[in-house]
């Protein structure tokens, strides 16, 4: 068996960039005889889990990682004026990337602290990290040094051997020993033999490993073609006008293994070390974040076990005043599951977070607020917990109404609970949410829009160059289905069904087709 494993794979998570799903590179990784694969998105772990899952269900070893943007450092005011005077106006400095991998839980806590400063401390859309954020989280994190595009390669490249030099040693002191490698790159592009040599003679120099990639963004070499449409996208773009920031050629899909090795026949170390770190990398996201929730504020003398068990007790007797059997076995196997599974701050975070919505909608209304301004929905209805402590409006018991969707002995994730809350006083409730819990202990969730028929037709067909009146009277007539359809939705048009077997047409349809489902953005 092969000792290759791809440390540097995009999927459609690195958006406008990658042009696979997640399971078509798992699954072409199968069938290609991989034993572990990378996913290192860019900026961002949003596929992250989905890989995990998905590599787990088909055999293949998930290694957890990301491409980072790093900042370039600013130049001395005296450094910037020379340049400006002996060579004119100083050009702009590129930032560069670096690829991340997650060795141990600690690494991922890391990197996803790292990410979280490339985004929140940079302008929307343009994520970076300032050198000095990255080098205080560096511990569990493998660093390869990046693509063309990352930091030492561009250095070797333009014959600057001392600054690489300098930067390699930089890396390798902030990683530690044995956690940083210098990457090497084939895409059968000018220059990358050369600059492969050359990388490879300073890690040999300064004692560093090096490591083969094949900076992957499709799964199979025909998805280039749409690799392209997603890159003139983003450039708000045609083929024709984004010529110049489109990849070289279509060399970077999922290759044979024995490929990779006949591409880096002469550093056959950098294919060997493939495979010893992916072995090192140990961290499974499908089990080891170990997260606790935590403990709210109780009474002296009470745990979180003991108070929701005080809670529920006290309002099942408001609540039932005969207080029957069946009430008191139901409670008591669900708080026995409760404990059983560490989920009592669980749900005392809940009701929390309603006595905080109850403030809110008491402030704005200028008056006290009796009705439950959030109300539970879904599974959350058969738990008599979330009935007695107000996270639900409907009676289990009198409705008989099933728990073990929600809570079982078995289940593997927390219980799903959504409360719903009105408008009017939403966004003051998410701001005071903020204000209880602290800053560092609140999140948004993310939502990505997703290719549709509509989407499809009018960014892919304005990168074909196609007419934007004939792509703006497809998608009006278009019914919003998945972009897998399209075929279906110009059949049934008289006056776009002549048009499907026309060239750019037709690659409009087997374009659509492709993306359809492709996360756009955040």
């Amino acid at each position: 068996m092969s000792p290759y494993a791809e440390l540097h794979a995009h999927s459609n998570f690195s958006f406008l960039e990658g042009a696979s799903h997640i399971e078509e590179m798992v699954l072409r990784a199968c069938e290609l005889g991989y034993r572990s694969l990378a996913l290192t998105d860019h900026d961002g772990l949003h596929g992250a889990m989905e890989f995990a899952q998905c590599a787990r269900a088909w055999g293949l070893k998930p290694v957890t990682g990301a491409e980072i943007t790093l900042a370039p450092p600013l130049p001395s005011p005296g450094e910037d004026g020379r340049r400006k005077m002996e060579d004119g106006p100083a050009a702009p400095v590129q930032a560069h990337h670096l690829t991340l991998l997650c060795e141990t839980a600690r690494g991922y806590a890391n990197l996803c602290r790292i990410l979280t400063h490339a985004h929140l401390d940079h302008e929307r859309g343009k994520p970076c990290v300032e050198p000095d954020a990255l080098a205080r989280h560096t511990e569990g994190l493998i660093a390869l040094s990046g693509c063309r595009k990352g930091e030492l390669a561009a250095l070797v490249a333009q014959g600057e051997h001392r600054e690489a030099e300098d930067v390699a040693r930089r890396y390798a002191e902030w990683f530690g020993p044995g956690n940083f490698f210098v990457e090497l790159q084939n895409n059968l592009v000018y220059g990358d033999v050369r600059r492969n040599r050359m990388l490879a003679e300073l890690a040999e120099h300064i004692g560093l490993g090096v490591v083969a990639t094949g900076n992957v963004h499709y799964h199979e070499r025909e998805r280039h073609r749409l690799q392209d449409v997603l890159v003139a996208i983003k450039n708000r773009s045609t083929l024709d006008g984004s010529h110049r920031v489109r990849r070289e050629n279509s060399e970077y899909y999922l290759k044979p293994p024995a490929e990779m090795e006949a591409l880096f026949a002469e550093h056959p170390r950098a294919i060997a070390n493939t495979q010893a770190i992916a072995e090192r990398c140990r961290f499974d996201l499908t089990k080891d974040l170990d997260y606790r929730f935590p403990e709210c504020p109780v009474p002296e003398g009470e745990t979180p076990e003991s108070y929701l068990r005080k809670l529920c007790r006290q309002e099942a007797a408001r609540r039932y005043p005969r207080f029957t059997q069946e009430v008191e076995e139901r409670l008591e196997r669900e708080l026995a599951l409760v404990e059983h599974h560490g989920l009592s701050g669980f749900f005392l975070i809940h009701r929390e977070i309603l006595q905080l919505a109850e403030q809110v909608a008491a402030e704005i209304k200028g008056r006290p607020y009796h009705g439950p301004p959030g109300r539970g929905r879904g599974s959350s209805v058969g738990s008599i917990i979330c009935y007695l402590i107000g996270l639900s409006h409907i009676d289990p018991v009198a409705n008989n109404l099933f728990l073990g969707r929600f809570l079982n002995e078995e289940m593997a994730s927390v219980p799903d609970i959504d409360l719903d809350f009105p408008r009017d006083i939403r966004e003051k409730l998410m701001l005071r949410v903020y204000e209880h819990f602290g800053q560092d202990h609140v999140g948004l969730v993310a939502t990505f829009p997703t290719y549709r028929i509509k989407g499809a037709v009018r960014e892919v067909g304005k990168a074909l160059g196609l007419p934007e009146a004939e792509l703006d009277r497809l998608a009006k007539t278009s019914e919003g289905h998945s972009a897998r359809h399209i075929r279906e939705e110009m059949g049934r048009s008289e006056h776009f069904r002549e048009k499907i077997g026309a060239p750019l047409w037709r690659h409009l349809v087997e374009l659509s087709e492709q993306i359809a489902g492709f996360p756009r953005h955040i």
